[in-house]
């Protein structure tokens, strides 16, 4: 037993040992402007092999392909030269295996002496502590952010909100693969409450919604192993699955941060992603005595709720990738180990289970044979029927994306031009086996936002005229079909407009597209984003929503502006 345990510790600290790898092996945050950087730059052909239908990435592997557009920068324009520095100088370490380009205020090279001119304005990358050494790696940064914002309009008539918003994030690597994150922040807000809930991110704390609160926060965390061929993390943070521009088919961000198994195995031009992802069911409460106290208490309760998925992807140099994925909603038990298996037919897996879950295929393309332009599509089964694949029944559920970027259209330097079509079927992500196996979490779809029976167009335009400014103009424009009540709140027309109320057996058989409460939602959004000191920014944006029925008319007008920093 000794000599077991013994043998199964060489073999996980093998790799140290002859540490072939460079680079961290903690991830990049999806949020990190990199990843369009980097999209851009797959799309005008300087990369290929660029697999970012699941992120986030390692610093290992994001590295790894700046390596390749320092390599081949001589077509890159003057901006992109130098965003590219800007991200050499992040990623350098992850390069380099050196601390030259970051100062650390704690424990680095210029630790010691130092002039404020020089820590505040000068290009290297400013941490609270950075420090390494052969066999770890830790990387400390404090987060601040100022933020007000004001609304007028039908919706919460003149308002405003302003939070205060700091925290800090703790990372590195040990032993060349073993990569860890902390990070946590708290955010102090005075004004409408009202108001910050209708931020689509900010909305998803829980203590936003806790009246007697005047304050929010976010945690994520997590280890992560990298093999190089193969890597395993354990933990929560921000994770997307799909190709989508505006909105991923699969996982969204429409959700809450949940925690996760995820295992990656890269091979040349083949990668496979497994994950098994921890959800909320419904919020609900239940009301309980004590024996002995008449005082009834209210306890908030969730059902458990889990998601697992596996992706295959193959990237057929300068043509395209392609790409296929399964996933299973399950609920109302423990987890099933049967969804654990990385290595199983999900939808055969449910069958001999018991044909209790919620189970989804998902097939995309993304294409390259074209410089300066990506076409990518997607298409998600629910439910399919083949006899009856081309006939309106509600049981042929199924949503679609089609999407088109080009980069500097009509030869204009430096800009990015999105145009995306979603269309989600009626009834799509419900279930009628379990209330809480739809494709949601909390209250909130995990896929696509617009929900079942509602199609959308996203049109965006990027342009980076300078170094470190950027602006993005977007336009989206959805349309859906909900469900028909009366006064009383009593369903009496299902069209399958929400995904929580699944088809009923007197309901007809036949879908149509839209029918039901017509809703049409326009959106345009304007943002402006400058980096005016080095790792010091200051964010602006206009957002006007117009949203239309039969019977009512809401519009809005929103503005705001934020100051962050990195340090």
């Amino acid at each position: 037993m000794k000599f077991h345990h013994s043998l199964v510790l060489f073999l996980f600290f093998l790799p140290a040992l002859h540490d072939t790898a460079s680079g961290q092996a903690e991830t990049v945050p999806v949020r990190n402007p990199v990843y369009q950087f980097l999209d851009r730059m797959e799309t005008r052909g300087t990369i290929d092999g660029y697999f970012d239908a699941v992120l986030p990435l390692s610093r290992r592997e994001v590295a790894g392909f700046l390596k390749i557009v320092s390599s081949r920068d001589s077509a890159l324009t003057r901006t992109e030269k130098e965003t590219l520095d800007d991200y050499l100088s992040e990623f350098s370490f992850d390069l380099n295996g050196t601390l030259d380009r970051y100062r650390s205020l704690i424990g680095g090279p210029d630790s010691v002496s130092f002039s404020f001119s020089e820590s505040l304005f000068g290009s290297k990358e400013k941490y609270l502590l950075a420090v390494a050494d052969s066999m770890i790696s830790i990387f400390a940064s404090g987060l601040l952010a100022f933020d007000a914002r004001w609304i007028s309009g039908d919706a919460l008539g003149s308002e405003n909100s302003q939070y205060v918003q700091f925290g800090g994030r703790f990372r590195g690597t040990a032993f060349g693969h073993l990569g860890y994150s902390l990070e946590g922040t708290n955010a102090q807000f005075w004004g409408s409450r009202d108001l910050l809930l209708r931020d689509k991110m900010l909305n998803q704390a829980y203590t936003l919604r806790v009246t007697d609160t005047q304050n929010f926060d976010f945690a994520e965390g997590y280890v992560r192993y990298d093999g190089d061929l193969f890597s395993v993390q354990l933990g929560r943070e921000r994770l997307l699955w799909g190709l989508g521009y505006d909105q991923p088919m699969v996982a969204s961000q429409n959700v809450r941060v949940y925690d996760f198994i995820r295992a990656d195995v890269h091979y040349k031009r083949f990668r496979y992603t497994f994950m098994h992802a921890w959800l909320l069911g419904q919020a609900s409460k239940l009301s309980f005595t004590i024996p002995g106290d008449t005082t009834v208490y209210v306890e908030p309760t969730n059902a458990d709720k889990y998601f697992a998925a596996h992706r295959f992807e193959f990237s057929f140099p300068a043509l395209f990738d392609i790409g296929f994925q399964e996933m299973v909603i399950y609920s109302n038990r423990s987890v099933d180990l049967a969804y654990l298996n990385p290595l199983i037919v999900i939808e055969s897996a449910q069958r001999s289970r018991g044909e209790r879950d919620n189970v989804y295929w998902a097939f995309d393309l993304e294409t390259h044979f074209l410089s300066g332009m990506q076409l990518s599509g997607t298409i998600l089964f629910d439910d399919i029927h083949f006899g009856e694949f081309f006939e309106p029944r509600w049981y042929n559920r199924y949503a679609y994306q089609a999407g088109l970027a080009l980069t500097d259209p009509l030869f204009l330097p430096n800009m990015l031009f999105i145009v995306e079509y979603t269309r989600v079927e009626p009834f799509v992500f419900s279930h009628n086996r379990s209330r809480e196996s739809t494709y949601s979490s909390l209250d909130a779809v995990l896929g696509p936002r617009i929900g079942p029976n509602a199609d959308s167009w996203h049109i965006r335009l990027d342009w980076t005229p300078l170094k470190r400014l950027s602006l993005s103009g977007r336009l989206t424009l959805d349309r859906s079909g909900e469900n028909v009540y009366d006064s009383a709140g009593t369903l009496i027309r299902n069209v399958g407009g929400d995904y929580q109320q699944p088809h009923r057996p007197d309901d007809p058989v036949d879908r149509v597209f839209l029918d039901g409460t017509l809703v049409e939602a326009t959106t345009l959004e304007t943002l402006v984003t400058w980096e005016f000191v080095h790792q010091i920014w200051l964010e602006g944006w206009y957002l006007f929503e117009s949203v239309s029925s039969t019977d009512s008319e809401n519009q809005n007008n929103t503005w705001g502006v934020r100051v962050r920093t990195e340090f």
